[in-house]
């Protein structure tokens, strides 16, 4: 008999385990994070006379191989030359060529279009699963996750580094998004909080990373 694969299970029990053990201080921090990110976006949308989803997609652009402190300082680097009429492509930016350009490619953006062209087009030069999808987390889109190797490894149950996270197929990420998505929707009934799947997100990768700072995860 032919072996036959598989599709991967949106698994959820891994995930609501890990909600069940945030803190409440991992609660707020992983509820606010993405208004946080978002409230970013619009002071950078204000200071240099740019959209929001222009703030929002120079955030993503950004985002791979960057820590999140450094991807702020990058973006609002980046975003300062292209408002001074300097040359972006001369800001020094800790994540991939491909990505500053992608970011220097939203800028030059022609904004003269409807609200929902603009954010498809900003979706289409991100073009990546994860930096997509972050940008979405940020800009409030409820059907979306932003599955990285924590995530990845949330679901799972089970500690991976990120250098060994797996390539994440397109089958499995929506997967994951299914089960994160599921999880909020019984959010209040396991953690006494309605969260969206995004916060779902966050406050499971805050409280993951608490615990295993604290040796709490093998």
């Amino acid at each position: 008999m032919a072996q036959q694969h598989r599709k991967p299970v949106a698994v959820t029990r891994y995930i609501k385990a890990m909600l069940m053990l945030a803190s409440e201080t991992d609660m707020q921090e992983g509820k606010h994070w993405y208004q946080r990110a978002y409230d970013l976006s619009v002071r950078l949308r204000h200071v240099y006379d740019i959209t929001l989803g222009q703030a929002v997609g120079v955030i993503a652009a950004l985002s791979p191989n960057n820590k999140w402190e450094r991807n702020c300082q990058d973006a609002e680097a980046l975003i300062k030359a292209h408002w001074l009429g300097s040359d972006p492509s001369l800001v020094k930016v800790c994540t991939f060529s491909k990505n500053k350009q992608k970011a220097i490619d939203i800028l030059n953006l022609d904004t003269d279009v409807d609200d929902v062209e603009f954010s498809h087009n900003i979706q289409a030069i991100l073009s990546g699963r994860k930096v997509v999808a972050f940008y979405r987390c940020i800009m409030g889109f409820d059907d979306t996750v932003c599955v990285d190797g924590h995530a990845y490894a949330i679901w799972l149950g089970e500690r991976v580094p990120t250098t060994k996270t797996p390539s994440i197929s397109a089958t499995l990420y929506q997967t994951i998004t299914r089960a994160y998505v599921n999880v909020a929707r019984d959010s209040h009934s396991v953690c006494g909080e309605k969260l969206t799947p995004a916060q779902v997100q966050a406050v499971t990768w805050v409280t993951y990373r608490r615990l295993i700072q604290g040796g709490m995860v093998k």
